[in-house]
């Protein structure tokens, strides 16, 4: 690799970072555009089939999902995938990473049944390559119980969202916004199994520890104070986070 792949390497990898913490702040759009930027520097110098273009598409899937644009969100994680399982390997950490975002947007595009075996797939290979108590293994199990319940499995749902939760509080810590927004989902499902006095209480919890941790102008702050009002019979509709 030359110098000049170093540097631009270099800068593809600050522009990625900057488009992750954009999107932890909820600013999507910023996000959509500096990951654009990058995608565009890095396919310039190695084209799409390289490891950092892969990995910035990835990434792209799951801010495109979040900005609602499903329909786009799924055409370019179908091709990801393919495209990092040529690249990298099925059992690549970025391959799995992408069968993930893929799933997310195709269960929240209103395809629950694939993005349920697509989960099953990533959480199987996520325990075997990286344990049970890894970070990205409990994130897997959340989403795999957000798909569940959109299935209407509510039971399965809300274990595997609580062992989740359990999980998430001793390897994160209570206070961390992705076990603060695993909890908001844990009850959701509980509010739907008919335990409304739990769910106030988990939204409760999500809902202040999220105001602390990320603002009261955070998207998902947003919806845990959302989930919070339903519970208390203030609005209809509680989401999923």
């Amino acid at each position: 690799m030359g110098v000049r792949d170093w540097i631009i390497m270099i800068r593809v990898h600050r522009r990625g970072q900057r488009a992750g913490a954009m999107f932890h702040r909820g600013d999507l759009t910023a996000a959509a555009a500096t990951l654009t930027d990058a995608l565009s520097l890095a396919g310039r110098q190695w084209g799409d089939a390289n490891p950092q273009s892969i990995a910035l598409m990835s990434n792209l899937v799951d801010v495109r999902r979040a900005l609602g644009d499903l329909a786009g969100a799924r055409e370019l994680g179908e091709r990801v995938v393919e495209l990092s399982g040529q690249v990298l390997g099925d059992d690549h950490p970025v391959t799995w990473h992408a069968v993930n975002n893929l799933a997310l947007a195709l269960q929240e595009g209103g395809e629950p049944g694939r993005a349920r075996e697509l989960h099953e797939r990533e959480l199987a290979a996520s325990r075997r390559l990286r344990g049970t108590a890894h970070p990205e293994t409990i994130t897997s199990m959340n989403n795999l119980a957000q798909c569940l319940f959109r299935l209407g499995e509510i039971d399965a749902a809300y274990d595997l969202a609580a062992e989740s939760v359990r999980l998430s509080r001793e390897v994160r810590g209570a206070g961390d916004p992705d076990t603060l927004i695993a909890i908001d989902n844990l009850g959701v499902v509980a509010g739907a199994r008919g335990d409304l006095d739990l769910a106030q209480e988990l939204h409760e919890e999500a809902a202040e520890g999220l105001r602390h941790a990320l603002g009261d102008a955070h998207p998902r702050t947003a919806e845990a104070l959302a989930n919070l009002a339903e519970s208390r019979g203030k609005r209809p509709g509680p989401t999923l986070s």
